[in-house]
């Protein structure tokens, strides 16, 4: 739990006093259960503390999805524990066998309160977010559609490194970049010969993404 970028910098009396004092609830997930689900309410913090994680986001009309790999320790979705929108984005697996621990919107609350780190460790992890989505759109638009699909793939990505899996169809996303599907179907060849990514029948997979 030290780890965890919400409790940075706590001394460690006090993460002795979170533990003690805290009512956390602490949940063990099998290889291949879902640990929370795309739609599933947010009720609380879950952080996962051990493990591994495939994270599975779909575009909203389904036409596509992403499927990243994340090891622990990991905060699922924690702009979504207040807001309009409180539901969960994406599914979250367990890769290997992981461990999560839950915290209460109230015990957060409590928490936000009482110390001063936690407050601001809250707001940095949620601004940074803020402050990243706002930048999205300003970004330059290259000519070059290999740098084009290297954008797509890593604006639809979590976090930026890892093995990425986009599952679409070079039509989908020829529409989405503006393209034809044969320019895209050379781009991503001249990609996978270039080591950068493995195509197979609407799958593009990113070995390394800080390396694409």
């Amino acid at each position: 739990m030290k780890n965890s970028p919400l409790f940075l910098g706590l001394t460690q009396g006090e993460l002795n006093d979170v533990t003690q004092d805290a009512h956390l609830a602490l949940h063990h997930h099998k290889k291949g259960s879902a640990i929370v689900s795309e739609g599933d309410e947010c009720q609380g913090l879950v952080i996962v503390v051990e493990g591994w994680i495939e994270i599975d986001t779909y575009a909203d009309n389904r036409s596509y999805r992403m499927t990243e790999l994340m090891q622990a320790q990991q905060m699922l979705e924690p702009d979504k524990l207040f807001g309009l929108t409180r539901t969960y984005r994406s599914t979250y697996t367990a890769y290997t066998t992981c461990t999560s621990l839950i915290i209460s919107k109230e015990e957060l609350s409590r928490f936000i309160t009482k110390y001063l780190i936690v407050r601001i460790n809250i707001m940095n992890i949620i601004c940074r977010k803020a402050q990243h989505m706002e930048h999205l759109p300003w970004m330059v638009r290259s000519a070059n559609l290999k740098e084009r699909i290297a954008m797509f793939i890593k604006h639809h990505s979590r976090y930026p490194a890892g093995k990425k899996v986009l599952r679409i169809k070079m039509t989908q996303l020829a529409i989405e970049l503006n393209a034809t599907r044969l320019d895209i179907s050379k781009a991503l060849n001249e990609m996978a010969e270039e080591e950068k990514i493995l195509i197979t029948r609407n799958i593009v997979t990113v070995p390394a993404l800080q390396l694409l």
